[in-house]
């Protein structure tokens, strides 16, 4: 018993309790005094410690553990989308267009409701999902949208189809006006123009897409809700809309508006140009990484490097096999990557950047040595915890590498619960071994988070789910299973290892005597139970700061 206080304001006792300490202990009860955990052992010697003054929670064998640490997740950009017509971004996702005219009939809705001139923004929809597997078509925007700029973004963000009313803020009016722009940007197929854009040209012209300061504290609200609800207090914000966005969201930490704990990126989901502006300025003034407070600190330097791994757009070695002609998104090239990071590192601030394909991760690893090989001090380098975003198509020699320099992957492994089997189909069997490869990663010494990537991804106990039984739910397939990981094992890279990548590894991220009470009591026995069913575990009780800040009726 380790305790080192007269009395306890809030017990736990009669459960199942996941400390994610080193031994990945499983106790009984959980003291809280203020806002930091006191007590962690057996029932008995809890009782000796309650007084009349003290909440006792009787937790009737459900599991208590850490709250959960989404390490890369967009609290503003997630809260955006909704249903509701006036929606900043209106929802287009598989559960409410699962063929092209449902896609478009949301829209047309969305559109009736505006102004000529204002812009229909939406995002969510993935072409491989949909019946007709295709995007819809620039004739069919303008049809519906005529007198108004229209953006359908892709769910993963990185490619979306606009209308005619749009292109026209990049002077685009006929295919020929397409090669003004970087080649595969503004796509043409057979000699015309089809709406979709990628890359930094893309990035650019949704930054056109004004998203007010009321639009943007709204969302962050609503992400905050369901925070709450799925047992996550703690994220990391991993790109926003530029420089409003880091003001928001820091007054409302600091406000206690935002209650969930933020790592917040210095990275503009708007592109390369702001997101290098932000992190110039910021490297200029010789802050470092980490500045802030337990509830709002300022996160890596971050970039981007390709696309996403569901359209597919990611950057990899070899072609993708469902199609060896199909182009990828390459925003950065490798030797300016290897500059970048050295710049980042002698700034002596974490970097990272979102490397989803293999090709992209190489340029990230290669980078990451050559500024290890220049550093004086390796261990200062080891303790900077440099990053990468998503890093979901690997092998074991980049594994390894990333091992001796202690890079600190942050891993999009819980896709596979939604869009498994086109996956294995976009990269084929050989790679699909290494695909989101939390469990080869923790092998070699790897400290790798688990995340959302919200609003792309699954999130809270569906995320786990991915990563623990690799089944693909929406089409009944059963992935690879070589990276499948245990409960435990998931349950660590979301909570303490994700801790460890935003240097806060000593204050939370496991259930031990003197870090901060962020807790959660899940609504049964997650290790007791079928895994297969980790999708529908609910959250009953959600605190932070010892405070109960979410209780399921």
């Amino acid at each position: 018993m380790n305790f080192d206080f007269s009395y306890l304001d809030i017990a736990f006792k009669n459960g199942s309790v996941i400390t994610v300490n080193a031994q990945d202990e499983i106790a009984q009860a959980v003291g809280v005094k203020g806002n930091k955990i006191v007590f962690v052992g057996s029932n008995e010697d809890i009782d000796q410690l309650i007084d009349e003054k003290t909440q006792v929670i009787d937790l009737k064998g459900r599991t208590l553990m850490p709250g959960l640490n989404d390490s890369h997740y967009h609290p503003i950009l997630n809260g955006m989308i909704g249903t509701e017509l006036d929606s900043a971004m209106v929802d287009t996702g598989f559960a409410r267009a699962k063929d092209i005219p449902a896609l478009l009939a949301i829209l047309k809705a969305v559109t009736d409701t505006k102004a000529p001139g204002k812009w229909v923004s939406s995002m969510g929809f993935e072409a491989t999902l949909l019946k007709e597997q295709r995007y819809p078509t620039l004739e069919e925007l303008d049809a519906i949208a005529p007198n108004n700029p229209l953006q359908a973004l892709t769910c993963n963000g990185h490619n979306a189809i606009y209308n005619s009313k749009a292109l026209e803020y990049l002077k685009v009016y006929t295919a020929e006006d397409a090669k003004k722009y970087p080649e595969g940007e503004v796509v043409v197929a057979d000699g015309k123009l089809t709406g979709e854009v990628r890359g930094h040209t893309h990035f650019w012209l949704w930054g056109q897409v004004e998203y007010t300061e009321p639009q943007q504290r709204k969302a962050a609200m609503k992400s905050q809700k369901q925070c709450l609800e799925l047992g996550i207090t703690s994220v990391g914000d991993m790109g926003e809309c530029d420089a409003p966005s880091y003001h928001i969201m820091q007054k409302m930490c600091r406000d206690g508006d935002f209650k969930i704990r933020s790592y917040m990126a210095l990275h503009s989901i708007f592109g390369k140009h702001y997101s290098l502006e932000d992190n110039e300025h910021w490297m200029k003034l010789g802050f470092v990484t980490g500045l802030g407070d337990e509830h709002f600190r300022v996160g890596p330097c971050k970039f981007m490097i390709d696309g996403g791994s569901g359209g597919p757009t990611c950057y990899t070695r070899e072609p993708y096999s469902h199609d060896p002609s199909a182009p990828s998104e390459r925003g950065w090239e490798r030797e300016e990557t290897w500059d970048y990071i050295k710049k980042v590192d002698d700034a002596e601030c974490q970097c990272t950047a979102h490397a989803m394909g293999d090709g992209a991760i190489e340029f990230m690893v290669e980078g990451y040595e050559k500024a290890f090989e220049a550093c004086e001090d390796k261990e200062a380098f080891k303790a900077r915890r440099h990053r990468i975003e998503h890093c979901m198509l690997v092998d074991q020699d980049l594994i390894d590498r990333m091992a001796k320099m202690n890079i600190c992957p942050s891993v999009n492994a819980g896709l596979q619960i939604r869009n498994g089997k086109n996956l294995a189909r976009f990269y084929g069997p050989k790679r699909e071994k290494f695909l989101g490869a939390l469990k080869s990663m923790m092998e070699a010494g790897v400290v790798c988070s688990l995340h959302s990537d919200a609003p792309s991804g699954p999130v809270g106990f569906e995320m786990i789910d991915g990563a623990v039984n690799r089944y693909d739910l929406r089409q009944g397939y059963q992935c690879d299973m070589s990276q499948a990981v245990t409960v435990l094992q998931a349950i660590r890279c979301c909570t303490y290892n994700a801790a460890y990548q935003s240097y806060e590894e000593k204050i939370k991220g496991s259930i031990e005597v003197g870090k901060l009470a962020d807790l959660i009591i899940c609504d049964r026995d997650i290790l007791a139970m079928d895994t297969h069913e980790l999708h529908n575990v609910k959250v009953d009780l959600t605190m932070i700061d010892g405070k109960v800040e979410y209780q399921r009726v």
